[in-house]
């Protein structure tokens, strides 16, 4: 009889162990559906996350290539302004020069013209000159009397 109830107590205490063992199993496999519905749910989300961050990173990849562009672009327009600024700067030292060049042949074209003007105008006064001359020599020796006469107010040369 103790056999028996010593049979049947660790009978009982197999059942209740066994019974403990399967609620321990029942629970830990509820808490295992709640995190692998968790875990679903987390997957689900971070789809959508994925899906968001996706469709961002698009438009910011176009965003950055157009950004690349311009720059590059504004480059361009830097290298080509500095371009531009050398061929002005060139061009205003061609202009200095030439404006230079041009200003020193005008004042010696004007001393030129200038000595010229004033040699004519002493050719003009020394012909001027030589007509007064000969024709006030042509007009004494008109002039003269036939002889030794003599004009009152005038002394002979001889």
């Amino acid at each position: 009889m103790v056999m028996t109830w010593s049979a049947a107590i660790a009978a009982g205490a197999f059942v209740i162990l066994v019974g403990g063992i399967l609620f321990i199993l029942r629970a830990a496999l509820r808490k295992l559906g709640q995190v692998q519905a968790m875990a679903e749910a987390m997957q689900s989300d971070l789809h959508k996350l994925s899906a968001e961050i996706g469709g961002l990173v698009q438009p910011t990849e176009e965003t950055i290539r157009e950004a690349h562009r311009q720059l590059q672009a504004a480059s361009k327009l830097f290298e080509a302004v500095g371009q531009v600024g050398g061929a002005i700067a060139h061009t205003t030292s061609a202009a200095e020069r030439i404006t230079s060049v041009l200003s020193e042949s005008a004042e010696q074209h004007a001393k030129r013209h200038e000595t010229k003007r004033q040699v004519g105008e002493a050719l003009e006064w020394a012909e001027l000159g030589m007509a007064a001359w000969q024709l006030w020599q042509t007009n004494r020796k008109a002039s003269e009397p036939s002889g030794n006469e003599q004009r009152p107010g005038f002394e002979s040369d001889t």
